[in-house]
């Protein structure tokens, strides 16, 4: 099921209510994290990514415990709900994009940081698919890190080449993803020797629970069991 406007408002609020010296993810940035996440060639446990969305560790981002569940529920949800459409509905994805006020232009960058951050907690995978045989995997992989170096301002292209890019960004980054996304559940990615294969995507239904069992490291990222942290509540 697509997002409800309610949903993304209340997402929103909750991040921009974050410590700014922590520099947390804005709405935009984590739906980009999300979606590199959920085509991601290897699956990524929350108690690893979590933390970056908020951009600190738990005792210096959140102040109450209320706080922070709502935070953490705010964004498995949406972690869910995108999860379920590229599993059930890929067709109706679409990537959350800002705007400009003063321009009116689509703001992609954003989301483009989001994806890319998702793809370094995971480098040695996204290298493996750009060398590998899948052309189409590799082409979407490589647009991403050129629109990124555009947004770092670090890309060697020519000016008329960036404005070009600029202007094709906000159509093909959805592509991009239903194409990774179908290609993550084609199980063409071969982990290397010694390492496993479980990507959050490849299966046609992910998993999409945000239940955390006991004994498991809390997905706040605070170090602790789940029943001596989150789960208390």
């Amino acid at each position: 099921m697509p997002h409800t406007d309610e949903q993304l408002e209340t997402l929103s609020a909750l991040l921009h209510g974050l410590p700014a010296e922590n520099e947390p993810m804005n709405i935009s940035e984590l739906d980009g994290y999300v979606a590199g996440l959920l085509v991601s060639p290897e699956m990524i446990m929350p108690s690893e990514w979590l933390p970056i969305v908020w951009g600190g560790d738990f005792e210096g981002t959140f102040s109450a415990a209320p706080e922070l569940e709502e935070t953490l529920g705010a964004v498995m949800e949406h972690y869910n709900r995108v999860a379920q459409l590229l599993s059930d509905t890929p067709e109706k994805y679409q990537a959350l994009f800002g705007v400009d006020p003063n321009s009116d232009d689509t703001l992609w960058e954003p989301w483009v940081s989001g994806f890319e951050q998702a793809m370094a907690l995971r480098p040695n995978c996204w290298e493996q698919v750009i060398e590998g045989d899948d052309e189409e995997a590799a082409s979407g992989i490589l647009m991403i890190l050129a629109l990124h170096e555009v947004d770092q301002g670090t890309s060697d292209l020519s000016e008329e080449s960036i404005d070009e890019l600029d202007r094709i960004a906000p159509d093909y980054i959805a592509e991009i993803v239903l194409n990774l996304n179908r290609w993550v559940k084609s199980g063409q990615y071969q982990p290397e020797e010694g390492m496993s294969f479980s990507a959050a995507n490849s299966n046609a239904t992910p998993h999409t629970s945000a239940k955390v069992g006991r004994n498991e490291a809390c997905p706040c990222g605070s170090g602790k069991k789940y029943k001596k942290c989150c789960g208390l509540n």
